[in-house]
């Protein structure tokens, strides 16, 4: 068996460098059959993301991550869950006044600083019309389209102008805690999915009374030796099983970021083409919210399924 379905996927409308419609086309180069666009906070891509894969013949599931930070740090993938569901479509205005009010703040002090310079922040919001939720990547986009950077030079803006000063910008909008937020997603719906979680399996079972309904599991950021294990154990636990590139590999877009092919390999953003995703099979649950018992059963009696996919 093979993978499939890259269900983790970040496009310009959150912090990726492709347009829903881009992402679709190279993921459909790349091999993938379905996909699912999980920008963070926002779900304004995702009807140009679902048009793009009906025109290319790929499967498509509606998704958004979320970021909890009590009672431990995770990221929880939300998946077909109703947008216009009144309380979820205010939690999401409200984590989009919150990202980019931070973004403005940190471009306002890079202006003064020399950081950033010859650019508005109103040039920045006229280049990214309909995206709602405005990070670094908007900024840095808008100042490319002016020739005023290179893409070559993103890592370097980056970590001189947001990256670890991001924390230094508080907000009064609260994240939801995991169980809070598990809730809305099903409350609207959905279905949620723990996103990478590498060194964190010890609290699947917090979050499945929480009402967890699945785990990443093929995805770059978790450790090979935990990934049978993140197997085994949505297996054990009925959990759904899904998997992505996220920011990594050839869909994560970041490859032309680097000054060298030898900085690039060296860099975590590099992976084997086909490496992150899920299996027809497991996407197909995740699609029509059925597990096949069969398979699972095969799978916890034999591992060569796993293994295949790898």
């Amino acid at each position: 068996m093979k993978l499939y379905a890259n269900l983790h996927l970040h496009s310009t409308h959150s912090d990726g460098p492709y347009t829903p419609k881009q992402l679709a086309c190279v993921a459909r180069d790349e091999g993938y059959g379905a996909l699912a666009l999980t920008d963070h906070d926002t779900v304004s891509g995702c009807g140009q993301m679902e048009a793009a894969c009906n025109e290319l013949g790929m499967k498509f599931i509606f998704g958004a991550e979320f970021t909890v930070k009590e009672p431990q740090r995770f990221h929880i993938v939300g998946f077909d869950f109703d947008p216009d569901y009144k309380p979820m479509r205010e939690y999401l205005d409200r984590l989009s006044e919150k990202e980019t009010h931070q973004t403005r703040v940190l471009f306002e002090r890079a202006i003064q600083d020399g950081g950033i310079s010859g650019i508005t922040w109103q040039e920045v919001l006229d280049y990214n019309r309909g995206i709602t939720w405005l990070c670094n990547n908007h900024v840095f986009a808008a100042m490319k389209a002016k020739g005023l950077v290179r893409q070559s030079e993103y890592m370097e803006f980056f970590h001189k102008n947001y990256g670890a000063k991001r924390s230094t910008v508080k907000s009064d909008i609260r994240q939801k805690t995991s169980g809070e937020l598990i809730e809305l997603i099903h409350k609207a719906g959905g279905i949620a999915v723990l996103a990478h979680p590498n060194n964190q399996l010890q609290y699947v079972p917090m979050l499945i009374e929480q009402g967890l309904d699945g785990i990443e599991v093929w995805h770059p950021d978790v450790k090979k030796e935990q990934q049978l294990e993140a197997f085994e154990l949505a297996l054990r636990k009925d959990l759904f099983i899904s998997g992505g590139s996220d920011h990594s590999g050839l869909c994560g877009g970041y490859y032309d970021s680097y000054p060298s092919r030898e900085a690039l390999l060296a860099s975590s953003h590099y992976i084997q083409p086909m490496s992150a995703g899920t299996t027809r099979e497991f996407f197909n649950e995740l699609k029509t919210r059925k597990k096949d018992l069969e398979l699972r059963n095969q799978c916890l009696k034999d591992t060569a399924f796993y293994h295949a996919c790898k």
